[in-house]
């Protein structure tokens, strides 16, 4: 699935469809024993963040965004998907830990991604592949309910395997 781990200290941002972007990291222990060592915390008592941050049209210096959000998750996990993003902005995401009640102290920041505008013109390329993004995301493919991860399938012998 991830072509590519991020090197650790690396947080990467893939846009996946026009509203949704797929975050993954190394979920390594040095940033923990960092922040237990000069902050004097227990990383595993520090609710991991993710904050998107809305960047668009700006030269981002962490504190300067249009507006951002954040989304608690798992920082062992290594990856999250994050949901909701507008066409025609961009985004930098930042993961990180609250040291105090209102420190963010960030861990890795992605690199900026942009999402597609809403009106692609007819004559653009990409604008086939954005409505089966749209297509996708608004309506799951039927044959989801139907399959499982789980199924069993057995290879059944071929007629020239019978002969030998």
């Amino acid at each position: 699935m991830i072509q590519e781990m991020p090197i650790k200290g690396e947080l990467k941002a893939k846009l996946v469809t026009p509203q949704k972007m797929f975050l993954y990291w190394d979920a390594s222990d040095i940033p923990k024993k960092i922040i237990q060592s000069f902050f004097h915390l227990n990383f595993d008592k520090l609710v991991p963040i993710v904050r998107i941050y809305d960047v668009t049209e700006i030269i981002f210096n962490g504190k300067n965004a249009h507006h951002f959000y954040e989304v608690s998750i798992s920082y062992q996990q290594g990856f999250w998907f994050i949901k909701g993003l507008t066409a025609n902005r961009s985004y930098v995401a930042e993961l990180g830990v609250y040291v105090s009640e209102t420190s963010f102290f960030p861990i890795f920041r992605s690199t900026c991604i942009h999402t597609p505008s809403a009106d692609i013109p007819l004559s653009n390329e990409l604008y086939q592949d954005v409505l089966q993004f749209k297509r996708y995301e608004e309506e799951p493919p039927k044959w989801r309910d139907y399959v499982s991860t789980y199924s069993y399938y057995v290879e059944k012998n071929r007629p020239e395997e019978n002969n030998a």
